[in-house]
């Protein structure tokens, strides 16, 4: 499935009219999008996107705009696109952007995000994007540091076959730690990591590379009907290589919902718990010494405390973080200031004898005689098997229940409750210099609108490094003019990021050919407390001083502080809707799809991390939870895997 020459050509034009030529001081501004070649970038990725139904849409997107019928269907016009004026594209941009038909809206959104990516992004730093020099945007922060020592993995060269007493699938938050609670209990393990290894010397600190090479997807995944972007880590480590380093305890009132509605007796409110928690929190080395804020969480912290609302600094595990270092995380810490599972558990697991695969896709868990046996697995050209005594998935919530059904461990559970948290945001534009992509992480929070409807269902403010591809990639767009305006004043905006605690929940299923499909709509109940979210949000960004306080509305909505009463704002921000392809979501946390409990009917693992029904095979990583953890859940997940695994490890003693 390729692009022809014509559907070139379309990119071209509807690029032009997303990032037109208007009138401005330098040629971010003056230069259109075609006149930049981005289309020549375009077939990569689009070889690169991860679902062959991404391509076929984009495809018959695009082919629909060269035919008079598609141009009445896509934006009522009975014209193509190409013989409309610049003027009537931007309406037909607009109008497709609101269009009620679900296919039409992920198909511009999805043009818009490939322009971005393509417009502000670079491999070679030598010769940076138009947009960096107007943004301020400094680029990599210099080259990466020389190579340091670096764990053995195992060389996989000819088809192969592996004995342990238990094979991990999967290196993050979960799989990382069970494998170091397992190895140094004296078990054999095997580690199976799909993605690559990347440490320090590796982190180009460029978008498009970090993406590309540690992302699932290439970061470029999204829920079945496109409308809330997934970023999860697929790298040696999982997640915590290139997360935030936020490092919140699971809640008490969550444990006790956990144990409530999984029928268990102080499993997660027990001791046992409580003890992992505590145990996993040390080993990441978590704590509250590196959290001086970056100027993008003084403007959150100075917004919350002028409003008399709730603000504090977060637990973070991170050891040797400074200013100068910092803000690019989300692409590898260079310094090795960050405790990531891959610093911690991954190494002790490697000191105490495990064998790690990276490169290694497995494509089902092998069961004999109704017991699990070991997995099977591709790794490059060569089939790779690995014989245990017991199996322990811990691929995440979007890859664990595939893997599951893949494997035919089809109980009524498997894949259901999958929760996303998804995350938007308002945007503040302010006088003075932010910077939003320096300093460190995320360092300060607020839980104010946490417990919105009396039962721990709301949001958490909290901020985000910005480097240019996220807000080209998220924000709206009204015409190219004001598009361009908002990109290229990056070095001046602030955010106020909404986490949504979500109540409601969608499914992981699998495609014919065995990849996940992650079906997930907003409910009705979850949409309301978004809108207290962008209400909120905005009113914290004008307290902090911010001019201009904008949506992430698919066409933003604007509100200036000193002109109109924030009722306004919500009015118009109401009129667009906080649906999917309404506002812009991510998700940086995916949980559930294989939830512990007591009811086989209901949940797909036991007290002990067991599937139920299938002796020898155990989940411990985010598909565990029984709900949505409420905050950022790294923690969450070690735990689970460290009780889980020292459970394992004492049942095979």
């Amino acid at each position: 499935m390729t692009l022809s020459s014509r559907d070139l050509e379309t990119f071209d034009i509807l690029v032009d009219t997303l990032l037109p030529s208007v009138p401005g001081d330098g040629p971010a501004w003056t230069t259109p999008g075609s006149a930049l070649g981005l289309s020549a970038g375009l077939p990569p990725v689009f070889d690169s996107l991860p679902r062959d139904a991404d391509r076929r849409d984009l495809r018959l997107f695009l082919g629909l705009l060269e035919a008079p019928a598609g141009g009445l269907v896509l934006f009522g016009r009975p014209k193509r696109l190409r013989d409309l004026s610049p003027e009537e594209r931007g309406v037909a941009l607009r109008s497709m952007l609101g269009s009620r038909l679900e296919l039409v809206r992920k198909g511009i959104r999805a043009v818009k995000t490939l322009s971005a990516l393509l417009w502000v992004t670079t491999d070679d730093p030598t010769h940076p994007p138009e947009p960096w020099s107007e943004m301020s945007y400094p680029g990599p922060d210099g080259p990466p540091p020389p190579s340091s020592p670096r764990m053995p993995t195992v060389l996989i060269d000819k088809d192969t076959t592996l004995d342990c007493d238990v094979v991990v699938i999967g290196s993050g938050a979960g799989g990382g730690t069970a494998a170091g609670v397992l190895s140094q209990a004296g078990l054999r393990v095997v580690v199976l990591e799909q993605g690559g290894y990347h440490d320090e010397a590796d982190f180009t600190h460029l978008e498009s590379d970090a993406y590309a090479s540690m992302y699932l997807d290439g970061g470029l995944g999204s829920t079945a009907d496109g409308g809330i972007h997934m970023l999860a880590g697929s790298t040696l480590g999982g997640g915590t290589v290139i997360n935030y380093t936020t490092s919140f305890p699971t809640l008490p009132s969550v444990r006790r919902e956990w144990d409530r509605l999984a029928g268990f007796d102080e499993v997660f409110d027990g001791d046992g718990f409580v003890a992992s928690l505590a145990s996993v929190a040390t080993r990441l080395g978590t704590n509250r010494d590196n959290g001086d804020p970056s100027e993008r969480d003084r403007i959150l912290e100075k917004g919350l405390s002028n409003l008399g609302w709730h603000v504090d600094e977060m637990p973070r595990n991170v050891s040797g973080c400074t200013d100068d270092d910092c803000g690019y995380c989300t692409m590898g810490c260079r310094i090795a200031a960050k405790r990531s599972v891959l610093a911690t558990y991954l190494q002790d697991a490697s000191h105490d004898g495990a064998r790690i695969v990276v490169g290694s896709r497995v494509f089902s868990i092998e069961i004999d005689g109704g017991r699990a046996v070991g997995a099977l697995a591709q790794v490059g050209e060569h089939t790779l098997r690995v014989r245990a005594g017991a199996v322990v998935v811990a691929a995440g919530a979007l890859s664990t229940p595939a893997l599951l059904l893949r494997s035919r461990v089809d109980g009524p559970a498997v894949g259901r409750y999958l929760r996303l948290h998804p995350v938007t945001a308002v945007w503040g534009r302010f006088e003075e210099l932010v910077e939003p992509w320096s300093g460190r992480m995320q360092t300060r929070y607020s839980d104010q609108f946490a417990d919105l409807d009396g039962r721990g269902y709301g949001f958490r403010f909290e901020t985000a490094p910005i480097h240019p591809l996220f807000p080209a990639a998220f924000l709206g767009w009204e015409d190219g003019a004001t598009f361009k305006r908002d990109i290229l004043a990056l070095g001046h905006l602030g955010v106020a990021g909404i986490l949504l605690r979500d109540r409601d929940h969608g499914r992981v299923t699998v495609t014919k050919d065995g990849r996940p499909r992650w079906k997930y709509r907003i409910s009705p109940y979850d949409r309301a407390h978004v809108r207290e979210g962008v209400r909120r949000g905005a009113e914290l960004l004008a307290a902090a001083g911010a001019i201009e306080v904008f949506s992430s509305a698919v066409t933003p909505v604007r509100w200036q502080p000193d002109r109109e009463p924030i009722d306004a704002f919500v009015e118009r921000s109401d009129a667009i809707g906080y649906g999917a392809h309404q506002t812009s979501y991510f998700s940086f946390h995916q949980m559930g799809g294989a939830r512990m409990g007591s009811d086989p009917g209901s949940s797909v693992v036991d007290s002990n991390n067991e599937v139920h029904g299938v002796p020898g095979l155990y989940v411990m990583d985010g598909s565990c939870f029984p709900t949505s953890s409420g905050v950022n859940p790294m923690i969450s997940i070690a735990a689970i895997a460290h009780r889980g695994a020292t459970l394992l490890a004492e049942r095979k003693a």
